[in-house]
């Protein structure tokens, strides 16, 4: 039969890693693309072989030849095109955050509802071969039954890797289009996800946000700081950053999150620091998580995702006694973008569901809600709060 024709709507540096999912895709390939950047769209379609390219995502939409689109916009776009997507009798793959409140969430679920559509919510930790690995361990009985799960993550810094343009910067700090939380939203969704997908369903939240200036710790490891440009080249990591921070932009960072699963007595916990006195070692961005899964006979630890900060072999699981190594799978955080998109496309041949649901999504939003409004309030949350 006939590839798919996919369209690509948002061609900034996150989908660099999209593309490599339509290269070998044996279902589908990318057809069109759409920005508001013409010189960047124009780039993008030459290097991807794209037959078409749109800077407005209706002219995308009215195309016929079009089967399915990407949404991988800033955050405040999702429900716009994605409802209209759906309208236009396109099936969709929405960039996580699923959308900034419950409210655009709904819109989503019933337009895919309406449509009759496949709708589903992209979280590539999701497919990442290290995670894949830990589940199948985790739900063979491995390291007995499951008791708790504890998330790492680090920012730092790096002297190579991807370039970030100061656009890229500013609208995740803009709340308005972000919808604030660089980590507790933004990054947080990968990860409450994850914890859902591990362990099952959230009851309750509590957790404690620090809010601080960004600038003065980019300042700190002499990287120049301007403002009202289009790009800045940072001193540090031998020239190869590129950031911007007006004072106004903050991270919400250290940050520690616990959480209570549903009808058991199973913890979680996610804590985040960031400190570009720590250098990463990354091809992606200066940031690592790592993973540590508790059972009633041992443990099982994802030592990387996005980067490589720890010289260890990417799963370690000890049961019994015994410490077993696996490093025979993928660990490039790109392969996880390949393989959830070839499962988008493989989902619309054969009529099934990939992960993540947009009910799913709904929740992993109100799940990160709930911990910004424990910080904000001082107590537990329940997701079903978020209104």
């Amino acid at each position: 039969m006939e590839k798919l024709r996919i369209g690509l709507i948002g061609v900034g540096g996150i989908s660099s890693l999209h593309a490599q999912g339509y290269k070998d895709n044996p279902t589908a390939e990318m057809y069109a693309v759409c920005d508001i950047n013409a010189e960047l769209l124009q780039r993008r379609a030459r290097e991807w072989g794209a037959q078409q390219a749109y800077t407005d995502y209706r002219q995308l939409l009215a195309d016929p030849k079009v089967d399915a689109v990407e949404v991988i916009t800033p955050h405040h776009l999702h429900v716009g095109i994605g409802v209209a997507a759906l309208e236009a009798g396109k099936h969709v793959s929405m960039q996580k955050p699923m959308a900034m409140n419950v409210t655009e969430c709904d819109a989503l679920i019933e337009a895919a509802r309406r449509s009759g559509k496949l709708f589903r919510v992209l979280e590539n930790f999701r497919y990442y071969p290290p995670l894949v690995r830990a589940k199948e361990l985790l739900d063979s009985g491995a390291i007995g039954e499951p008791l708790s799960i504890r998330i790492k993550i680090v920012q730092g810094s790096m002297g190579k890797g991807w370039k970030v343009p100061y656009s890229r910067w500013a609208w995740r700090f803009d709340e308005t289009k972000s919808g604030g939380g660089r980590i507790m939203f933004d990054y947080g969704s990968h990860f409450f996800a994850i914890a859902m997908w591990l362990l099952g369903e959230v009851e309750k939240v509590y957790s404690w946000i620090t809010y601080r200036p960004i600038r003065p710790e980019l300042a700190k490891r002499g990287v120049s700081l301007i403002r009202g440009v289009d790009h800045v080249v940072g001193a540090a990591g031998g020239g190869n950053e590129e950031v911007a921070a007006p004072d106004e932009w903050l991270i919400d960072s250290p940050a520690v999150a616990i959480w209570k699963y549903k009808n058991a007595e199973k913890y979680g916990t996610f804590e985040v620091v960031t400190s570009y006195d720590i250098q990463v070692p990354s091809k992606y961005t200066p940031e690592d998580e790592w993973v540590e899964l508790t059972g009633s006979r041992g443990f099982i630890w994802v030592t990387r995702c996005t980067s490589n900060l720890l010289d260890r072999p990417p799963v370690v699981m000890y049961r019994d006694g015994v410490t077993t190594e696996f490093s025979d799978m993928e660990t490039d955080w790109g392969a996880s973008f390949i393989a959830g998109l070839h499962d988008f496309t493989d989902g619309i041949i054969r009529g099934r569901q990939p992960a993540l649901t947009g009910e799913e999504g709904k929740v992993v939003l109100q799940i990160c809600r709930a911990a910004q409004l424990s910080a904000k309030e001082g107590r537990e949350v329940r997701p079903e709060e978020i209104r």
